[in-house]
């Protein structure tokens, strides 16, 4: 049962708070083509083809995975060169390398991860001015120096007393 507590024993590295896992792809194990799973998968192998899931991707220290990756969240202290769409957050931890792409609304790095390649997130908050359908307003600048947006009320200026 030694390999069994490992995987768990380095949950620190890959924040898998709940320690449940759905599948594990061990050091050593290569897979290649189509996973797609609920809940949690951790891989600490090596995996190349495409990951479908709702839940929780976790690639160890020792992982390589090539790909596409689709999935709610990705705890990367590993190696992953491809494209990930996550829908919740990817998290690159201390020994992260990623190459490739990246499309998530939040992104958390550790100091030591590396990440080359491109990053894309939505943003989920109402934008104001052009993209959210409302009109801008020009922002001009007053006597005094107080930024005055145009077509809005001021209240009169004031002298200073100091």
């Amino acid at each position: 049962m030694k390999w069994f507590s490992k995987i768990f024993s380095e949950s620190a590295d890959t924040d898998n708070t709940s320690g449940e896992l759905n599948a594990f792809l061990g050091v050593g194990t290569r897979f290649t083509g189509n996973l797609s799973f609920e809940g949690s998968v951790r891989i600490d192998g090596h995996f190349q083809g495409t990951i479908t899931a709702t839940g929780t991707l976790i690639l160890g220290r020792d992982a390589l995975v090539k790909g596409e990756v689709d999935v709610a969240s990705l705890n990367a202290n590993g190696t992953f060169i491809g494209t990930v769409r996550a829908s919740h957050h990817v998290h690159l931890h201390e020994h992260a390398v990623f190459d490739g792409h990246v499309l998530t609304p939040a992104l958390g790095m550790d100091q030591g991860a590396v990440l080359n390649g491109s990053i894309e997130m939505p943003n989920p908050r109402p934008r104001t001015g052009e993209d959210s359908g409302e009109p801008e307003m020009p922002v001009l600048p007053t006597q005094s120096g107080r930024a005055q947006a145009l077509g809005a009320e001021v209240a009169p200026e004031t002298e200073d007393v100091n």
